[in-house]
């Protein structure tokens, strides 16, 4: 009697073990081991580039001159009699400027007087004689020549209207032949805005574009490109040169701030150059740098690119972005090629 209860105590006992067992096995069929949770997406900010063709414009400073300044002096040594005008002052065409007594005509007044009537009356003789086609031009330009060389007293006058810019002798100074007297900013040339520009943003312009300028405590004022330096100065910079339009009382040496318009690129052709924050380059060496851009999976995508010049508004990519490409800013060097990244705002 004994050992049959304990074999039914074992048998229970096992049955129950089994059970345990068996409920274990099931509870582990239907919840197998969890993947792994996706990778978070790295918040990051972008900068969209513009699609209405190769870059964001071009600003420059400059300063307002005269298209055509022309320093004038005296055909021959001399003293300085009279100087009648100051910088600042506007002149007419044909005005006398200034007046000076030769020192190279000679010492002896009477031997001047005499060489001066001589030059008057071989003048005088020669151009009866080319008047009746007996002379030609070369003997009546030399006879005039030969006069004004006697004469002891000589002037400069304007040729054209305009301003002096400059009064660079005073009466009774003594100057040598050429020697710059006064200098005159012509107005029949009008005014222009000579600005400096890098490679990069001279490719985005062309001669006979429009440009904004503003001039401080002025009203803004159109102007249109007139000149392109075909060569860069030692800076690497080339010069433009800007007319200006309807302007009243401006005066060179003002400072002027023009704004231009990039020029879209042809159909098929690259574009010339974009302006991205600095905080976009990674690995900058030299004119190479790399960015990041999003791709269509909302992934960062390593791009190499080829930079230009740096700016207020950034840096200037050469070569390397496309119009609609994402270009990763805040954030970029938080991020390695083909992570997943959200756009903050998005």
């Amino acid at each position: 009697m004994t050992e049959a209860l304990s074999a039914c105590r074992n048998g229970l006992g096992g049955l129950l073990a089994l059970a345990v067992l068996a409920a274990c096995q099931g509870e582990a069929g239907e919840n197998p081991a969890a993947e792994p949770a996706p990778a978070v997406a790295i918040a990051v900010e972008a900068l969209q580039i513009a699609q209405n063709g190769t870059g964001t414009g071009v600003k420059a400073s400059g300063l307002v001159a005269y298209k055509r300044e022309a320093a004038l002096g005296f055909g021959a040594p001399g003293q300085i009699e009279t100087l009648s005008v100051d910088a600042g002052d506007r002149v007419a065409a044909g005005q006398v400027l200034a007046t000076l007594r030769k020192t190279s005509v000679g010492a002896d007044q009477a031997e001047a007087a005499l060489a001066r009537q001589t030059a008057q009356q071989n003048f005088d003789r020669v151009s009866r004689l080319f008047e009746a086609g007996a002379s030609s031009q070369a003997e009546l330009d030399n006879a005039l020549l030969a006069l004004e060389r006697t004469r002891e007293r000589i002037s400069i006058v304007a040729t054209a209207g305009g301003t002096v810019l400059a009064r660079q002798a005073e009466p009774g100074q003594t100057v040598s032949a050429g020697q710059p007297v006064v200098t005159i900013g012509e107005n029949r040339a009008g005014l222009i805005v000579r600005a400096s520009l890098t490679p990069a943003e001279v490719a985005q312009i062309k001669v006979g574009d429009t440009a904004g300028v503003l001039i401080e405590k002025r009203d803004p004022v159109s102007g249109t490109v007139l000149r392109i330096a075909p060569r860069g100065s030692m800076s690497g910079t080339f010069e433009v040169e800007v007319g200006l339009s309807g302007v009243d009382g401006l005066r060179a040496g003002e400072v002027a701030e023009v704004s231009l318009a990039a020029n879209a690129a042809e159909p098929g052709a690259a574009p010339g150059y974009f302006v991205i924050p600095a905080i976009s380059l990674i690995d900058a060496r030299a004119d190479q740098g790399v960015v990041f851009v999003i791709d269509a999976d909302g992934k960062a995508r390593r791009r190499a690119v080829e930079t230009g010049g740096v700016a207020d508004e950034g840096i200037s990519i050469l070569k390397g972005l496309s119009a609609g490409d994402r270009v990763i800013t805040r954030g970029a060097s938080m991020v390695r090629d083909g992570d997943a990244v959200r756009v903050a705002g998005e």
